[in-house]
């Protein structure tokens, strides 16, 4: 354990102090143990309230004012994680019973045998050692379950936090890919003092990144002002297509709600870009043993990502693949219907650095 073991040592006795201080003298200089004391459980409450850190209670049952069994009631109904051994001459069962049904955790009887008492504490503080390590494992875990939650959605999270390899080896997959980013961002990041670039991306990631979990996406990536989200990472589902359209849809939405908010503070409206395709991808850890890095890849990634910057080109806010509307074509849901048929067909495209053309279609608004 770091540091000294803080012990409250509750008795009446006169004495009592003085026999603790002496039989323990080594383990004070030595800074091992830190002891306070009090006659009474009302004192004993009081030093508690004073010093949140005591982790050990070394207590008499009878007192006056407040005795140690009802101390016990009173720290067992406030929930207290402090541990007690209980010290009496009263050592029939029933003192007994109800100390441990009221949560002591040893009782040691009068006239105390002080090398048990040593080995009691001892043994004690290796169980709050213990649990406290508990906790911190606990703590950690949950730290983790929040960074998982940044990147995956959140029906994705526990099972990434129970799995030693929850992604599997590299394997070939059906997916939807969807990349957006912000319209001209360089240029407005230029005149940015570089606190506001980053509180705008953040905000900008959080908006985008709620949509994509919402709709069972994963975050493959954050590049700077853009984001890879891929659908159907650890399973391809029959909706991944469908799920990544209503993404597109809800980022939309949401950009619309946030230029609200941005008007009403003076700040300029932004714009953002969507490219959404759908095909085979092959995922799988890549880079070296001292570095790895999942990673999702092929032509339907960068077919996606082409058809965001395709956005630019025609001045819309979103291209999407023919093979998303395909997937899709024939869904009884009317929120897809309605969604399909807010999408104007363009026909064939060419994307630079693909030498096939694309079929692609846009969104109405501009």
């Amino acid at each position: 354990m770091s540091g000294a073991a803080k012990i409250l040592a509750v008795d009446d006795e006169a004495d009592f102090e003085a026999l603790i201080k002496q039989r323990f003298r080594r383990q004070i200089r030595a800074q091992e143990y830190e002891f306070r004391f009090a006659r009474h459980g009302e004192e004993a409450l009081a030093v508690l309230a004073d010093d949140p850190d005591i982790e050990l209670l070394l207590l008499d049952i009878n007192m006056p004012v407040m005795d140690g069994l009802t101390l016990l009631r009173v720290l067992r109904e406030r929930q207290s994680l402090v541990r007690v051994i209980i010290i009496s001459a009263y050592g029939d069962m029933a003192n007994i019973r109800t100390a441990m049904n009221r949560g002591a955790f040893d009782f040691i009887t009068k006239p105390v045998d002080f090398a048990d008492l040593e080995l009691t504490i001892d043994k004690t503080l290796e169980s709050i050692a213990h649990l406290r390590g508990l906790d911190r494992q606990r703590a950690a875990a949950e730290r983790a379950r929040t960074n998982l939650s940044r990147y995956f959605s959140p029906n994705l999270v526990e099972m990434l936090a129970h799995r030693d390899e929850p992604l599997g080896p590299v394997r070939r997959e059906t997916v939807a890919v969807l990349f957006v980013d912000i319209v001209g961002f360089t240029g407005m990041a230029e005149n940015m003092p570089p606190e506001s670039v980053v509180t705008l991306l953040r905000e900008f990631h959080e908006r985008m990144a709620a949509q994509i979990f919402a709709c069972g996406g994963t975050v493959e990536k954050y590049i700077g002002d853009e984001i890879f989200a891929v659908f159907g990472l650890l399973k391809a589902e029959v909706d991944d297509a469908a799920n990544a359209l209503r993404c597109a849809n809800g980022m939309l939405a949401a950009l619309d709600a946030w230029n609200g908010e941005r008007a009403v503070s003076g700040e300029p409206a932004l714009s953002i870009g969507i490219g959404l395709n759908y095909g085979p991808a092959v995922m799988g850890d890549v880079g070296s043993d001292q570095g790895l890095s999942f990673t999702v890849v092929g032509d339907t990634v960068n077919t996606a990502s082409r058809l965001q910057a395709l956005t630019r080109d025609l001045n819309t806010p979103l291209v999407v693949a023919d093979a998303i509307v395909s997937s899709i074509d024939g869904a009884q849901s009317p929120e897809l219907k309605m969604l399909l048929a807010s999408l104007l067909d363009q026909g064939e495209q060419a994307l630079k650095g693909r030498s096939g053309a694309v079929r692609i279609w846009t969104t109405a608004r501009g």
